[in-house]
């Protein structure tokens, strides 16, 4: 009984105080994203020890002795915001406080703790500053005010990095020379002409961040000699979250242009993969040779992302789901050239393209965090990406009389999936040792299924295909299978226990394998007599009858009908192991210096077979290499203020072959074909930096750059002029060096605080020089003794400015962005053959958005605003006129988006 009294006493004595208390709440939003709501924000009522931290949500609520109080609001790295307010006994006091960065933050008060930190301009600035080694990422935030809508177009606002002919080029080096992981774990390429995965495929709505590594660390794979592009996928950062969106648009020259399609595809892009013929005699394609037509062509998306975090006791579980769907269409229209070495024309073709891009993606991450530090997390990825075209070609090429014209359609589709599997674990043995171990499964399935291409020569007034060219009418089809298993483990362990001191030695080890599977059937049609033909109505020709009454014969690349290895494709086969172990000492040297000393120990084998329409490998012999590297690399950090730092670091990495770069298989396109060289030799590179960085603000900064790299045995794409322009890979000398500097500013140029409006300015550019001093012995004989290096870009600019006012809960935000990169080598001319070369293009692109109370948003684009001329062209024999080979323009694109968050 007196337990009791004693309970309803203290219960008793609980009410009467609640009685004297009101109750304060509210939501603390962050100015530097755009007003997202910021969660583990501080709230404390000044002179007591009352206070809590806000959750997911951004929201707090406290119990408050009845009276006049001040309320202090603060997060690291923002301004701290007191608010006197007064409150009685069972009152609720609402009050909402919007943070913004705080001006010239000292090093040692940067902790960033919310997950949604990753995606805010200002937050990774933040840890660029506070990071050991030279580093440059672009968030989530920052994609969407500048309607970035991949991972490529994000890369490319970085400084020292352009877009190339498919993937981005770095400080000049292509993209044998850079690499890709997601999450830390490396990614394989969907396409067997490139190392590097598209970045394009990575839609801005699973991105998290983008880190731009272009000083090589102990901790990454060694094959890398211009960046590591490092895609962090987003998670939850939210209690809940629901979200979907949807977009209309329109390219101008595209939209009332009578469309041209593929037959058998579709605008989800699913088609049949397989090869519908298994006799030669029997003509059993399913699709037809004639495009079908549409028109008033509309781009259209939609996306969804959906998530929820629950509460197990004092762990908890989240999930996060991403979902969306892109359909666009471009017309093209140009002209294409070829000449001899001597500067004499012989290819000159007017051109009209129908290109249409259908994708999907499906992103899932799973993440458990339990006692206190540890986290295990699955993340799921699944991109299909299917590229259908239609290219007519029309005018005269390497004519054998006057008057020949050829007309060429060439109707081709890829279709590309990628499946990536990853478990990410993170285990916190004490405050001082921390391990981390990923593994990833990663799968791409690659098809180009039923590309049709037909030649007809126009004499004596009417069409016909040629004879006794079979090859110029044909069907292909192609797959690749890939298979990619990458694991790593790293320890961090703090060598003293100050909780500010950084002394850290990090190490480890890793592991990859990757195995490709590439092979074509090719099926000709070889006509021995001129048969007229009506372009527009091909399968009057092409079809069973003509087989039977001996118009054409039916034959594959291996042979005809009666040959009995008609039906073997070609192939080739690649096999790569790495295994690697690491580590690295970060260390400080005194109260403005620190150290970072690595090194990476890796073995690369990789071996690639083949059979092919060139050569095999069982007569020929295989690509064998086999390599052991001793990869050692230093940064050092000098504080010459806590706003002022200068960064210097130097490493060793190198570059391998890629499979298709070493597989002898010949590629035929419009204009030009392409092969591999198996006796292709690994490159050596050796980088050096050194940045100076100016924190005028946590938001706002200025740097320069300074990088000289020296690659021996370069690897680059070269033309060896022949019947049918081939361009290959070859050594193309002993050395190559590439130096030159790098600027990056970020500014608010005018504020008004009272009027929540502001200008921001953002500025990257480079300057670049290089060269290579060309093999004089090679086969190639190449036209000079010197040249650029392939893909290197003199001078490449981006800027923007962005405008951005709050009225009331609604936010508008207006942002014009301009890029321009100048001529750059494309490929290495030889026997006579100069240089062809890109032309620089500039592009101005316009991004505004309206979001209304937090939940609806309009969204409007208006990219290629200048709609410049596309251009490759040589110079002319002996001085001679410069042809342009290629030209054409890609049209202004404009759409309408609308997005809904519950």
């Amino acid at each position: 009984m007196r337990n009791l009294l004693i309970l309803l006493s203290l219960v008793f004595c609980q009410f009467l105080n609640a009685q004297s208390k009101g109750t304060l709440t509210g939501i603390i939003t962050d100015k530097e994203a755009n007003n997202e709501v910021l969660p583990f924000a501080n709230v404390l009522i000044k002179g007591t020890t009352i206070g809590a931290t806000t959750d997911f949500d951004g929201r707090y609520t406290i119990q408050v002795p009845a009276g006049n109080h001040i309320v202090v609001f603060s997060f690291l790295g923002y301004k701290t915001v007191e608010k006197p307010f007064s409150i009685k006994a069972g009152q609720t006091v609402t009050i909402n406080q919007l943070l913004s960065a705080e001006e010239g933050v000292s090093l040692d008060e940067v902790k960033i703790t919310a997950n949604t930190s990753k995606e805010k301009a200002s937050a990774l600035i933040l840890e660029q500053k506070k990071s050991v080694s030279i580093k440059t990422a672009i968030g989530a935030q920052e994609l969407s005010i500048k309607g970035v809508s991949d991972a490529e177009g994000a890369v490319t606002k970085t400084a020292g990095v352009s877009k190339g002919s498919k993937n981005v080029i770095v400080r000049g080096l292509g993209d044998r020379y850079n690499s890709t992981t997601l999450n830390g774990l490396p990614l394989p390429s969907e396409d067997p002409e490139y190392k590097n995965i598209s970045l394009d495929f990575f839609d801005a709505g699973i991105i998290k961040n983008i880190g731009v590594n272009k000083v090589f660390s102990s901790d990454i794979y060694g094959d890398v000699g211009g960046a590591n592009i490092d895609i962090s996928s987003k998670e939850l950062d939210k209690r809940s979250l629901f979200n979907f969106g949807v977009s209309l648009g329109a390219n101008t020259q595209t939209v009332s242009e009578e469309f041209l399609t593929i037959d058998g595809n579709n605008a989800f892009g699913t088609q049949k993969l397989g090869i519908p013929v298994n006799d030669l005699t029997q003509y059993t394609f399913g699709n037809s040779w004639k495009p079908n037509s549409q028109n008033f062509q509309l781009d259209n998306s939609f996306s969804f992302s959906a998530g929820k975090k629950y509460d197990i006791k004092d762990d908890s579980f989240s999930f996060f789901l991403v979902g969306g769907f892109n359909g666009s269409y471009n017309f093209i229209d140009g002209n294409i050239k070829q000449t001899t070495s001597a500067g004499e024309i012989f290819q000159d073709q007017s051109f009209s393209k129908y290109e249409y891009n259908v994708s999907q993606i499906l992103m899932a991450n799973l993440n458990y965090k339990f006692n206190g530090g540890h986290s295990i997390a699955y993340n799921h990825l699944f991109i299909h990406d299917n590229k259908q075209s239609i290219g007519d070609y029309f005018g005269f090429n390497n004519p054998e009389q006057d008057g020949d014209l050829e007309f060429q359609r060439r109707q081709q589709t890829n279709n590309n999936e990628l499946y990536v599997n990853q478990l990410i674990t993170n285990y916190k043995f004490s405050d001082r040792l921390n391990f981390e171990a990923k593994g990833s499964l990663n799968f791409i399935r690659g098809n180009e299924p039923d590309r049709r291409t037909n030649k007809y020569l126009f004499r004596d007034g009417f069409y016909n295909p040629q004879t006794n060219s079979a090859g110029e009418n044909e069907r292909y089809f192609s797959k690749l299978e890939e298979n990619d298993y990458a694991a790593r483990g790293k320890f961090d362990y703090k060598l003293k226990k100050d909780e500010d001191e950084i002394t850290t030695l990090e190490f480890g080890g890793d592991y990859r394998y990757t195995e490709r599977l590439f092979s074509a059937t090719i099926f000709n049609h070889d006509f021995s007599t001129r048969v007229p033909i009506d372009i527009n109505n091909p399968d009057a020709v092409f079809n069973q009858n003509s087989i039977d009454t001996n118009v054409f014969e039916l034959e594959t690349g291996r042979g005809s009908a009666t040959s009995p290895v008609a039906f073997v494709p070609f192939t080739y086969r690649g096999k790569r192991q790495i295994f690697g172990a690491f580590a690295n000492l970060v260390y400080q040297l005194g109260d403005n210096l620190i150290a970072s000393v690595g090194g990476r120990f890796e073995k690369a084998q990789q071996r690639v077979t083949y059979n092919t329409n060139i050569a095999q490998s069982s007569i020929d012999g295989a690509s064998n290499l086999d390599r052991t590297y001793i990869l050692p690399n230093f940064n050092l950090k000098y504080n010459f203020n806590e706003n002022s730092i200068l960064r210097i670091a130097g490493s060793q990495s190198y570059t391998f072959p890629q499979f298709k770069e070493t597989a002898p298989f010949k590629y035929q396109d419009v204009t030009f074909s392409s092969q591999g060289n198996p006796d292709l030799k690994p490159s050596d590179n050796y980088n050096f930096d050194a940045k100076y960085e100016y924190y005028m603000s946590s938001s706002e900064l200025i740097s320069v750059t300074g990088f000289y790299k020296f690659i021996q045995n370069p690897i680059a794409r070269t033309e060896i002029p022949s019947g049918g322009n081939t361009l290959t890979y070859l050594n193309v000398g002993n050395d190559a060096s590439v130096y030159g500097f790098e600027l990056e500013a970020r500014k608010s140029i005018y504020k008004v605080e009272d009027k929540d409006f502001e200008i921001i300015g953002g500025l990257n550019s480079s300057v670049l020089f290089s060269n290579v001093n060309l093999d004089k012995g090679s086969i190639a004989q190449f036209t000079s003794a010197t040249s650029q290096l392939e893909g290197a870009t003199p001078f490449l600019m981006n800027a923007d400015i962005t405008f951005n006012k709050k009225y009331n809960d609604n936010t508008l935000i207006s942002s014009l962005v301009f890029n321009y990169f100048s001529e750059r080598v494309y490929s290495i001319g030889t026997r006579g053959f100069e240089n062809i070369l890109e032309k620089g293009i500039p592009t101005l692109d316009l991004v505004s958005s309206y979001e209304f109370n937090k939940n609806y948003s309009i969204k409007l684009k208006a990219t290629n605003l200048l709609n410049p001329d596309f251009q490759l062209s040589r110079a002319g024999f002996n001085g001679g006129d410069t042809v342009v080979l290629s030209n054409f323009k890609r049209g202004v694109n404009l759409s309408l988006g609308f997005s809904y968050n519950f």
